[in-house]
């Protein structure tokens, strides 16, 4: 189980507006689900090889924040430029599930994330998008 969370999202340098950045500490509902449900499923004696891969950042300007036209190399080893700094949860996503696959060799990698506001028009303010690697 992978997810993405960030602490409270400003959108670093690309940052976000007054009327979008209030609410941003909800940006770490994936994350809180996921933790949830693992203690859940630990609480109920759940047997099997289960792990939680919880990708967290904070996403705010300072001295060491990324800015527009760094680039970074992921843990999969590919590089990436960064055109809006405000897609980090993708960033630590990406190196989550290429964690999951490298060294825990997930079977199944399900991800539930807070990615983007596309989440919240496409399955409400009430649904969490859900992804998965198995059919």
């Amino acid at each position: 189980v992978s997810t993405q969370s960030t602490g409270y999202d400003t959108g670093g340098f690309s940052i976000k507006g007054r009327t979008t950045m209030p609410g941003m500490k909800r940006d770490c509902g994936g994350a809180a689900a996921i933790l949830g449900a693992f203690a859940a499923a630990v609480e109920c004696g759940f047997k099997e090889n289960l792990h939680a891969v919880l990708c967290v950042a904070e996403n705010s300007v300072g001295p060491r924040a990324t800015v527009p036209d760094d680039v970074h190399t992921l843990y999969s080893g590919k590089t990436v430029e960064i055109n809006n700094t405000d897609a980090e949860g993708r960033l630590v996503l990406g190196d989550g599930v290429a964690f999951a696959n490298k060294d825990l060799n997930a079977d199944i990698v399900l991800d539930m994330a807070t990615l983007t506001g596309a989440q919240g028009i496409t399955t409400g303010m009430y649904h969490g998008a859900v992804l998965t690697n198995n059919a």
